[in-house]
C-alpha cells in the first residue's frame, strides 16, 4: 500500500511536532509540511529536522497535500476549516488530533466539501510539558490511537490511515464518533475531573491544611491533575454530554457507598472494594499514559545544613535530571526523608547504584509509580 507522499501538520506544538518527527525516525517516506502561528515554532521545528518545508500561511500549507493534520487546540479547529476547507481537493484526507470527536465531526461536516474524506483521530498519548521543545518522536509508541470514520469512507483510505498511524509507533483503533466520546468520557474525562476534585478537596476541608502530610497515594491518585487547566476546561465543555453522564453515574456509586457505609454493611464494604482491586490489578501497564510516570527514590538522610544540596550536586555533577524533588515528613514504616522522582527507569537504576556507593539508605517502586515497593539499604561508608 502507498504512503501518503505530502503530508501537512497544522499546529507544531507537543502532539504535531512529535508527530513530524515520529515520522522522520520511521520509514515512512513522506514529505512533511509544517504551519504554526507562531514563526519562532516553525523554524524551530525545521531545525531539528521536523518538517521539510515551511508553509508561509494556512491556505499555503494545504497545497496540494494528500493528507492534512489537525493538532491545534480543537476550539480552533472551525476557524481553520472555515478559511481552508473550500480550497481542498476532492483526493485529500483530512484527519486531527482531539480528544472530543463528536463536536469535531460536525465541525468537519459544516465546512469541508462534501468530496473531501474526513476521518477523526486521538492519539492517547501526551506530557505535562506543552510546546515544540518538548517534542519526542517516542511519544506515540505503544499508544492507543482511535480513528474515527464516517460510514461512507473507502476501506483503502481507512487501511492507509492505519499505516501512517504504525508509522507513529502507535496501535490504530477503529471506533465510530459515539463510542469515542463515551470511552474517552470513562477512561480519561471523569477520572481526571475526580482527580481535581480530589486535589481542590484538601483546600476546603475544615480549615486544616493537609498538604504536608499527603503521600504516594494522594499523588498518585492525583497525578492527572497537573494536566493543562485551560486544554481540559475544553474537553470538559465539548465532551459535556457524556461527561455529564458519568458525572450521574459517580453520583449514584457514591450514594450507594455512602449508604452501606452508615449502614456498617462490612460484606458489601468489602465487596467494593475486592472487586476494584481486581479491576485494578487487571490494567495492563503497558500503554503510555497523558503524563508520564515519574520512577521514585526515597532516601534516608541526616538532619543537618547542606545535606539537600549535596544530593542534588551528587545527581547533577552524574547527569542525572531531577524532575521532582520533596521533603518528606513522618512516614510511617519508611526511613526516606527526602522522594525524588526521576524520568525514566535508567536513571532511577542509575541514581540508586550511586546513592548506595555514597552510603544512602534508599526506597525505591519499580516500574514508575507502581504499588510494589523494594527497599535497599546500603551499608558502605559514605566517601
Amino acid at each position: 500500500m502507498k504512503n501518503f507522499k505530502r503530508i501537512t501538520i497544522i499546529g507544531l506544538g507537543l502532539i504535531g511536532g512529535s508527530m513530524a518527527l515520529a515520522l522522520k525516525k520511521s520509514d515512512y517516506n513522506c514529505e512533511v509540511i509544517g504551519y504554526d502561528v507562531s514563526e519562532k515554532t516553525v523554524q524551530h521545528a525545521k531545525g531539528i529536522g521536523a518538517i521539510d518545508v515551511i508553509a508561509k500561511n494556512l491556505q499555503e500549507s494545504v497545497e496540494k497535500a494528500e493528507l492534512i493534520i489537525l493538532a491545534t487546540p480543537v476550539g480552533y479547529y472551525e476557524e481553520m476549516l472555515q478559511q481552508v476547507g473550500h480550497l481542498l481537493s476532492n483526493d485529500v484526507i483530512v484527519t486531527d488530533v482531539g480528544s472530543v470527536k463528536g463536536y469535531v465531526a460536525k465541525v468537519a461536516e459544516k465546512y469541508l466539501p462534501e468530496g473531501v474524506q474526513f476521518i477523526g483521530g486521538h492519539p492517547m498519548a501526551g506530557s505535562e510539558k506543552g510546546g515544540i521543545e518538548a517534542a519526542t518522536p517516542f511519544l506515540y509508541e505503544n499508544a492507543y490511537y482511535f480513528l474515527t470514520p464516517r460510514k461512507q469512507i473507502a476501506e483503502d483510505i481507512l487501511k492507509k490511515l492505519q499505516r501512517f498511524v504504525e508509522a507513529l509507533g502507535a496501535y490504530p483503533v477503529v471506533v465510530s464518533v459515539e463510542e469515542h466520546d463515551q470511552i474517552v468520557a470513562q477512561i480519561s474525562h471523569i477520572p481526571h475531573l475526580t482527580a481535581v476534585l480530589l486535589a481542590n478537596m484538601v483546600d476546603r476541608k475544615n480549615g486544616i491544611s493537609y498538604i504536608p502530610f499527603v503521600g504516594g497515594g494522594f499523588r498518585d491518585t492525583t497525578r492527572i491533575a497537573a494536566g493543562n487547566p485551560q486544554m481540559w476546561r475544553e474537553i470538559f465543555l465539548l465532551n459535556k454530554e457524556e461527561v455529564l453522564d458519568g458525572i450521574g453515574t459517580l453520583e449514584t456509586m457514591l450514594g450507594e457507598f455512602k449508604e452501606i457505609l452508615q449502614k456498617e454493611n462490612q460484606e458489601e464494604i468489602l465487596e467494593n472494594l475486592q472487586k476494584a482491586k481486581m479491576i485494578r490489578n487487571s490494567i495492563p501497564h503497558t500503554v503510555r499514559d497523558y503524563i508520564p510516570p515519574l520512577y521514585e527514590l526515597s532516601i534516608d538522610v541526616e538532619d543537618r545544613p547542606g545535606v539537600l544540596g549535596e544530593l542534588t550536586q551528587l545527581m547533577g555533577s552524574n547527569t542525572i535530571n531531577i524532575k521532582e524533588i520533596e521533603i518528606l515528613h513522618a512516614r510511617e514504616g519508611e526511613k526516606g526523608a527526602i522522594r525524588i522522582g526521576l524520568d525514566s527507569e535508567v536513571q532511577q537504576k542509575k541514581a540508586l547504584h550511586l546513592l548506595q556507593v555514597y552510603g544512602f539508605a534508599v526506597a525505591y517502586r519499580e516500574g514508575g509509580n507502581s504499588d510494589h515497593v523494594n527497599n535497599k539499604q546500603s551499608t558502605e561508608t559514605r566517601g
